[in-house]
Order: C-alpha cells, then structure tokens, then sequence
C-alpha cells in the first residue's frame, strides 16, 4: 500500500553544529507534533541510518524523513463521481460541486468530499487521509485544496496564515458595491442564531478584497480575493455593503431559479509543501452561474 513518499534535504554546510531537530524546526518549519511523531515512529535517517532528533550535523549529509502512516479516519468510503483537477503523493485539488459538502458532519454523514475520496484512494491502494486546507461552504462550488498527510496539511497552513495562498471567487451581488474595487475590513462574528455570521467590533479579523468586473443597474460581477478565511466571509461581507450575494437566503434575497449564493472558487495558488513549486488551477463557471450572468445581462469578461 502506497504511502507519502519520505522528504530528502541535503544539509548545508552553514548548518554544521545544529541538531536534527533544530533544522527541521527552523528551515522546514516543521511543527513540535511533528517533530514527536517522528521521534515515536522512528522516522529520522542521517545517510541510510536511523538517528535521534538531537544528532548533531555536519554538513554535506542527506537527512531523509519518513512520514508515519495516518491513523484511520472513521469515514466511509462512497463511489460518488469527483472533478479531480490535480493529485500528487501529498495533495490533492477538487472542483466541488454546489451543494456537496467538504466533509461529514452529525447529520451529514455520507455524500461529502471526503467520502468521495477515501473510495477513490481505497481504489488506488493508496494510504492517504483527508485534511481539507481551506474550507467552502455547502453551497459553493470550486476549487479545494485537500492535504493527503498531516505533514503537508501542516505546512500548507502555514502558508495560509502567511497569505500565500491565492484563493479567488467569481460572485454575482444583488446589488452594486459602492466602489469599483476595494479592501473590505470588518470583523466577522458568530451571530446568536444559528449559523449566521454578522459584523460586530468583537468578532475575528476578516479582510476580503474585490473589483467589479461587470454591472448592470441590479447585479455586479466580481472578483473576490480572500485575505482571512473567516466562517461566511464574503456572503457577510457584501451583504454589509447592501450587495449580498445573488440567491442566498441567509444573507440576502430568495431566488427560485438559483437557490443558492452565486459564489464560485474560480482560481487557486499555492507553494507545493515537498518542493516549493508555484502551482496555479482555475475552474471555470459551473453551468448554473453561467445561465445566471447571461440571464442577468452579466458578460463575463477575462480576469
């Protein structure tokens, strides 16, 4: 059964004195539960031979980590068809369809990305785990990008409180935004209903930037881009702007010809975690959010 393959670092000679430990701390970023969990699988080789975190260096060495293999997680497998857009050892991208959740919740058990693909690694006698990176509500469609080990979805995340992870939304608002473009700072709070988010002083910083791409004298057509990834963020957003998304019923105006918020993961980039590659992946508008800008006048134009 496949695995993620182990990482090899060549050690600089400026690292000589520095202990293992030290280097997958401080160069890697390598977090302390890693760190213990190497030590318990006994995962460290310092030229073909097993060493303790606290070995000093050299220089000149090759340091090779083997990855333990994933606890299991208690989900069930289910043959559901997935857009994959890309997959490697340590990472996989999805184009989620609207309506499909990220991963089962209490009542929600079956039918989720991550049912979709534990059937899919099953299939490839592949030993992988599923550890969404960012998330998307329910109703959004996009671009996922899921973590295959706990190793890489730590060092993603990293990179997505650094802000260097480009996400960005295609939406259509019911209603114009008072500038052609901006940065939107407001803070997101859980409201005391339900799953509703509002804008209070109180809440988690939330920073969302955007430019119109297209309007009429009802709807706009933007481009979205996520600085903070907070619960609702720009369904609460807009709709603080008198512009909610077209077709959300939590936060804006019913439509029972699209009903759901007009939001799509149009684009995604991000350096890979093993070789520090720039990737980038677009997904095009969905039939539905196609249908709508062309019912509502909104051509969509190149961004």
């Amino acid at each position: 059964m496949s695995q993620s393959p182990p990482l090899r670092l060549s050690i600089l000679s400026v690292w000589k004195g520095r202990t293992v430990e030290s280097v997958l701390r401080q160069e890697l970023q390598f977090s302390r539960r890693q760190i213990i969990a190497l030590k318990k699988s006994n995962g460290l080789f310092l030229e073909g031979k097993p060493v303790r975190a606290k070995t000093i260096l050299h220089g000149g060495e090759e340091l090779v980590v083997r990855f333990p293999l994933p606890p299991p997680q208690q989900i069930r497998g289910e043959k559901i068809d997935l857009s994959i857009v890309y997959e490697d050892p340590d990472l996989i991208v999805v184009n989620k369809p609207a309506g499909m959740l990220v991963h089962p919740v209490r009542y929600h058990l079956t039918g989720t990305v991550a049912n979709a693909l534990v059937y899919h690694w099953h299939t490839k006698n592949e030993k992988a785990a599923v550890h969404p990176v960012h998330r998307l509500d329910q109703p959004t469609s996009g671009l996922l990008l899921i973590a295959k080990s706990s190793w890489a979805h730590q060092q993603l995340s990293l990179q997505l409180t650094k802000d260097k992870i480009n996400r960005r939304y295609l939406a259509v608002t019911d209603g114009i935004p008072p500038n052609e473009s901006g940065l939107i700072n407001a803070p997101v709070l859980k409201g005391t209903e339900g799953i509703k988010r509002v804008i209070s002083p109180a809440g988690q910083e939330a920073l969302t930037r955007y430019r119109v791409l297209n309007r009429t004298d009802r709807a706009a057509l933007l481009l979205v881009k996520l600085i903070t990834g907070r619960t609702h963020q720009i369904r609460v957003h807009f709709a603080s702007m008198g512009a909610a998304l077209w077709g959300d019923p939590l936060y804006g105006r019913v439509d029972p010809n699209f009903p759901r918020p007009a939001l799509h993961a149009v684009s995604l980039g991000f350096y890979h975690p093993r070789h520090h590659r720039r990737l980038r992946f677009r997904a095009p508008l969905p039939a539905d959010l196609n249908k709508l800008t062309a019912t509502l006048g909104l051509r969509r134009e190149k961004d």
